[in-house]
């Protein structure tokens, strides 16, 4: 299957040119680099605990934090060899309400708890005008129906996955926490903090909804001080570490290693975001890319403060190693603190 792109570099000269026409002197704005919140959304991925990187500061003591965000991805990719075959065309959305709290000790806790549907969606035809207007290849989209689902896995003749319905309802809930770490800016660093999730089975693994496993990840966020005077970079990684699930539990890596490179730019209350994020396979003892092959998107996204300590944040993620992650995948979220 030939894979298909939403030319990213267009993508980036027009947010680069929407933040540059919007700056402005105000010296109010919070002057805190925040990472684009993003984690895969391969619906045989979405179901583990695959952190988002997180802030490199932990929110203060007495401070709390309630965070929207909606995530649309739209999947079309597909592989196949003597054994096994793999083929994932549908749209999922996430639908997360998040809160967290500050507590002493230069510490914060919270949760996240998603609200997953999987189904046919609104974008193909959207994406199938853009490739078009752009003269770029379909990848085989204009082959199959619009707007359908039909997430599949076979092996040896047996469907061991196979959604062709529609399907909604609680995800697998998350808890967080993290811990700052007091650098005193040694090696170039702003900030960092030492941040932990333990994802939770509680969504439907038939629908994949949830995994079924109990998923620890632990890693590190951090900010460097900025190069070329405007531009911070940012960046962590760390360890998921999961119990047996129950999709796919024979090919089911127990440890998966993950990171994020980003950049962030500053136009008063403006900020534009560009973001690596990658991560080693999630299953074993299969050469399909969707499977078990390393993951690498890139995102380009704007966080605006609309008024003190209330954030917008849009965000546009593409594969960068096809058919690895979503073809496409929209991410919108409302912030405030209090």
């Amino acid at each position: 299957m030939r894979h298909t792109k939403l030319a990213p570099a267009r993508l980036l000269a027009y947010l680069a040119f929407l933040a540059s026409s919007t700056a402005c002197a105000d010296a109010g704005p919070s002057t805190d680099v925040q990472p684009l919140y993003s984690f895969n959304q391969n619906p045989l991925i979405q179901i583990y605990g695959l952190p988002a990187l997180g802030p490199a500061r932990v929110l203060s003591s007495g401070e709390s934090s309630v965070t929207l965000r909606w995530q649309i991805a739209n999947n079309f990719a597909g592989d196949s060899n003597n054994s096994e075959s793999v083929f994932l065309d549908g749209e999922t959305h996430r639908l997360t309400l998040a809160w967290g709290q500050g507590l002493p000790g230069g510490m914060d806790w919270g949760f996240e708890l998603p609200y997953v549907t999987h189904g046919g969606g609104f974008l193909d035809g959207f994406i199938d005008r853009w490739h078009r207007t752009f003269h770029l290849p379909q990848g085989g989209r204009n082959n199959v129906p619009r707007n359908q689902i039909d997430y599949r896995y076979t092996r040896d003749g047996v469907d061991l996955i196979h959604l062709t319905h529609p399907v909604s309802g609680w995800g697998d809930a998350r808890l967080l926490v993290g811990k700052q770490i007091a650098l005193n800016k040694i090696f170039g660093f702003q900030s960092m903090a030492l941040r932990a999730s333990l994802k939770l089975p509680t969504g439907n693994s038939n629908e994949l909804r949830g995994s079924g496993s109990t998923d620890l990840a632990i890693w590190v966020s951090a900010v460097l001080a900025p190069v070329f005077e405007y531009w911070n970079p940012y960046g962590g990684g760390g360890l998921l570490l999961m119990t047996e699930g129950n999709v796919l539990p024979r090919q089911q890596n127990r440890q998966v290693s993950f990171g994020t490179l980003g950049v962030s730019r500053q136009f008063g209350r403006l900020a534009l975001n560009l973001q690596l994020d990658g991560h080693s396979p999630f299953y074993t003892d299969s050469h399909l890319r969707p499977l078990g092959t390393y993951a690498v998107q890139g995102l380009a996204g704007l966080i605006w403060e609309v008024t003190a300590h209330r954030f917008l944040e849009f965000s546009v993620s593409e594969d960068l190693v096809a058919n690895t992650s979503p073809d496409v995948a929209f991410n919108l979220s409302f912030n405030t603190r209090f």
